[in-house]
């Protein structure tokens, strides 16, 4: 029976093969985009769930509750946290410190010396760490890390040193500072971790390497330093965290108040973008809505086009229950033909993810890999879509189907009932094109609000600037290096800073003003030159540039800092004093700045302050005239002139901020690319209904033409039945759209406003693809000739 019901499923779709190819079109393509979404929502949920330890591993994180009411959110933690917490706390098992730092290798294997800059794959580990986190070791052990001048690398990063030799015991040098021995060799790192590091250094080194730090201050908190710690049950995390109010006033005194430590879950460190996580849990969630709609939109048009075509198959299962088939087997015979047509849909579909997955995997920086033959997780996810598309797309079409009476459907007495405007099928395709509208609208806005990011004036030029980084401070080599640099013709200034404007590495602190008591608030400083102003275009509205000096002597502040002192004019802060807490020490303003962004654009410009502090600086900007490879090799030979033993790196300002806003670019690309699949889809359904309905209208259409309708009035005629669909879709969906642009805009704290232009435009796309789809059909329709159209049977 079964093989009786399969050739009668392969011989009624090869019939109405074009109504099939529409669904099997639709189907492929709203699964392939369903196998996508969950191959990347798959990938982000299992970041760092595979470690051992997972459920009772936090970091320590920290909350300052200032006077102003404000409350900054810092991951990073002081040096001394974690030894204390495994000394105060005996469910503390293990607490590891992770100090990341950028450092120069220097690796001298058989007769050659080569030098590698080492920015975001090294970090300063002591022995918990590979306690905590599960790491699988080649050779050595993690107790390597407890002495001085000790590292390990991975695999991968043993054979980049080393080659295929043994790495054990070899040396490298530190930025040219330190010797370290390789003590240990680990497997590389799995795909799902956000502890993309191949290089750890024993903690006692950090001392050597970075004598300057603040080891024993508990206020010197560094959002690149981080605790973690495992608790011996997660029972134990309410009783650590009800202890920490006494624990901070114990260490703070009377300032316990503002540091409100607490612990946070190592499965939501990759969601949490308040402690600098990956991606939002909303996201992912949002991700999993747009896939399941692309779903419910194909399986909307299998059921329009199934019920549509119901009526023309009633001679077929009327004779078929005369002949004693029962109502139960012409249902199952239905749904074997879906689940025929859905089989060689998921095909399809595996094929066209398979393809679309590297072009994510680029857009992500992630690798979304799909073969359901090597991964269980989604075979299982295919064979659940396959049967949910089969029994949602077939379940209600064979449902109608299977009810037809036997004598009605023989004599073709069963009529259609298109009197009820909110029929099910135009209600679907309602439906459809709402959802469309909202993912047009919602793109439309995140394309707008990028640009607007991009284009935004920041208070100062981001143009032909050129960063490079400074690995050391003295006096002689930063006066080499400016000399040399600023004889070059294309080099119009140059300025030593910690940080440049606009960047989301920023310190900071309370200050004092005069006599008065600290203020409530915190301000931003920002250590640079003298030329700092002139290199970034800063704009001066009082007093002048400091003067140059090599420690904090004379300042800068913004007007927002003006404003925040309560000051009535940026001329009453001149020649006044003011005293730098982050900094320790006090200087005199002698000019005032506009405001400029001194962070990204999902927060607003904030009190600041700019300093001499030469011991400081880390990086050098240099204005350019104009660019080209001979000045960046130039500019290259006369840094490594000064830098011989590290290695020269570069960067453009302008490219560094566009950085800062790849989720933007993220966003666009992946709402415009599902916006065009939701709208194919809902196009695909569409054309099929405009092809069933011209066909239920044949006769009509020629009888209007022999009286002398226009092939106009035709098409007219033809497309407004779907033209009201779309309208009332795209009245529907405009409240649902301007919600979800409201919420995703809170995130900024520079946002464009939701203009009436986005709906108009969102809804003339939508109106304009439906009446393109139907036009074709009418159209053709239109221009038949009339005696064909007569008779036709």
């Amino acid at each position: 029976m079964i093989g009786s019901y399969l050739k009668f499923a392969i011989r009624s779709l090869a019939k109405h093969r074009i109504y099939a190819g529409i669904n099997l079109i639709g189907l492929a393509i709203g699964m392939a985009g369903a196998i996508v979404i969950f191959q990347l929502a798959k990938y982000h949920l299992s970041v760092d769930r595979y470690h051992s330890n997972a459920d009772r591993t936090y970091r320590v994180v920290v909350d300052l509750h200032l006077e102003d009411g404000s409350v900054e959110q810092e991951r990073g933690s002081a040096f001394v946290l974690h030894e204390t917490l495994k000394k105060e706390f005996s469910f503390v098992r293990d607490a590891a410190y992770v100090a990341h730092k950028e450092l120069t290798i220097r690796v001298d294997n058989d007769g050659t010396s080569r030098k590698f800059l080492e920015k975001d794959h090294l970090v300063f580990t002591n022995v918990d760490f590979f306690q905590i986190f599960d790491y699988k070791w080649i050779s050595g052990s993690g107790s390597a890390m407890a002495m001085p001048n000790q590292v390990v690398v991975t695999e991968r990063y043993a054979r980049k040193y080393f080659g295929s030799g043994n790495a054990m015991g070899k040396v490298i040098r530190a930025d040219n500072r330190e010797n370290l021995v390789i003590a240990g060799v680990v497997a590389d790192y799995p795909e799902q971790t956000d502890f993309r590091q191949d290089i750890f250094i024993s903690l006692p080194t950090l001392k050597k390497i970075v004598p300057e730090y603040g080891y024993e201050d508990w206020g010197w908190i560094d959002g690149s330093r981080e605790t973690f710690v495992t608790l011996r049950s997660p029972e134990d995390k309410a009783a650590f965290e009800a202890q920490m109010p006494a624990f901070a006033s114990k260490y703070y005194g009377r300032d316990g108040k503002v540091f409100h430590y607490h612990l946070q879950d190592l499965s939501d460190v990759h969601f949490n973008i308040a402690y600098g996580g990956k991606i939002k849990y909303s996201t992912i969630t949002v991700l999993a809505t747009v896939g399941m709609l692309l779903i419910l939109i194909a399986c909307f048009n299998f059921i329009n086009l199934s019920t549509a075509q119901a009526f023309k198959r009633s001679k077929e299962v009327g004779v078929r229950k005369v002949m004693g088939v029962s109502q139960a087997q012409v249902f199952w015979l239905f749904i074997q033909e879906t689940a025929l047509l859905t089989f060689a849909a998921s095909a399809i579909s595996l094929l066209l993810a398979w393809l679309f997955a590297p072009m994510l995997s680029q857009w992500l920086s992630v690798n979304v890999r799909v073969d359901a033959f090597s991964d269980p997780q989604l075979l299982a996810f295919c064979a659940a879509l396959f049967v949910f598309v089969v029994m949602l797309a077939g379940g209600y079409p064979a449902f109608v189907i299977s009810r037809f009476n036997p004598v009605k459907a023989i004599k073709g007495l069963l009529k259609e009932n298109n009197r009820s405007f909110f029929s099910v099928r135009k209600g679907l395709v309602v439906t459809q094109f709402s959802i469309s509208f909202v993912l047009i609208a919602v793109s439309t806005l995140i394309i707008l609000q990028s640009q607007f990011l991009k284009n935004k004036d920041l208070g100062m030029n981001k143009d032909l600037i050129l960063h490079l980084n400074l690995p050391e401070t003295e006096t002689s080599k930063l006066t080499a290096l400016r000399n040399e640099l600023s004889a070059l013709p294309e080099v119009t200034d140059l300025s030593f800073f910690r940080s440049a404007p606009s960047v989301q590495v920023s310190g900071g602190g309370t200050i004092k003003f005069e006599n008065r008591d600290w203020e409530k608030f915190v301000a931003r400083s920002r250590a640079a030159d003298e030329h700092f102003v002139t290199t970034y275009g800063l704009k001066l509205v009082a007093g002048r540039v400091p003067a140059h000096s090599d420690t904090l002597n004379e300042l800068l502040i913004n007007r927002k800092l003006v404003r925040a002192l309560g000051l009535k004019s940026p001329e009453a802060a001149l020649n006044r004093r003011l005293h730098v807490g982050d900094a320790g020490k006090t200087g005199t303003i002698v000019g005032v700045l506009s405001d400029f962004n001194n962070g990204d654009l999902y927060t607003g410009i904030e009190p600041t302050i700019v300093f001499a502090d030469q011991s400081r600086y880390r990086r050098a900007g240099v204005k350019l005239s104009r660019v080209n490879a001979s000045t960046i090799s130039r500019i290259g030979a006369v840094w490594q002139k000064q830098f011989s033993e590290n290695v020269f790196e570069y960067s453009f300002y302008d490219e560094e901020l566009a950085k800062f806003y790849q989720r933007e670019e993220l966003a666009t690309r992946l709402t415009t690319t599902f916006a065009l699949l939701s709208v194919c889809l809902s196009c695909l359904g569409l054309f099929g209904l405009a092809i069933f309905a011209i066909e239920q209208r044949t006769k009509e259409i020629g009888v209007r033409k022999v009286l002398g309708a226009s092939v106009a009035g035709i098409t007219t005629m033809l497309s407004m039945d779907f033209l009201k669909l779309v309208l009332v879709a795209i009245v529907i969906a405009s409240p649902v759209a301007w919600y979800f642009m409201h919420r995703w805009l809170q995130d900024f704290a520079y946002r464009i406003e939701i203009h009436w232009g986005i709906f108009v435009w969102a809804g003339f796309l939508a109106v304009g693809i439906a009446m393109l789809t139907v036009s074709f059909q009418s159209i053709k329709a239109a221009l038949v000739n009339p005696v064909k159209s007569l008779k036709r049977e």
